[in-house]
């Protein structure tokens, strides 16, 4: 008897029982980002985009397709994957239609409950702070889970 007591305490110390915190986390955000969520606000570039355009835009996460609401040709529909191991978390967009196809967009995001933060860069990285400023090609995503 305690030698199994010790064994599954040495595969439970060395991971072997235990599931990856990694993997568990991206599952979690995986399955809480799935869903609408409204735009409650957007930033380009430093400025803050014009209301009729945050009142009417929408993002639709389904597995791991996003898929913005109204779309604009090579705009419409990304594939995305989520690190949550990355402090902050990262996501990365890769174009799934349009003059885009393929290209990828690095980003950073905070998923709390029924809000959520999305900040872009066109550039290889993703940025480190969820802030825009002119001329960055930074774009951020505040956003509300539709309910």
């Amino acid at each position: 008897m305690n030698t199994l007591f010790f064994g599954l305490i040495f595969l439970t110390a060395s991971g072997l029982v235990v599931a990856e915190p990694s993997k568990q986390e991206l599952v979690k955000d995986m399955d809480e980002i799935q869903g609408t969520w409204k735009l409650i606000a957007l930033e380009a570039d430093g400025q803050q985009a014009p209301a009729e355009i945050v009142a009417t835009m929408k993002l639709v996460f389904k597995e791991d397709i996003l898929t913005f609401t109204p779309g604009e040709p090579s705009f419409t529909n990304y594939k995305f994957k989520l690190d949550p191991t990355t402090k902050p978390a990262s996501i990365t967009l890769i174009h799934a239609d349009g003059t885009h196809q393929g290209e990828a967009e690095m980003g950073i995001y905070l998923l709390d409950g029924d809000h959520l933060k999305i900040c872009v860069e066109s550039a290889d990285q993703a940025p480190k702070e969820f802030t825009t400023k002119a001329k960055s090609g930074q774009g951020m995503y505040s956003l509300e889970r539709m309910k």
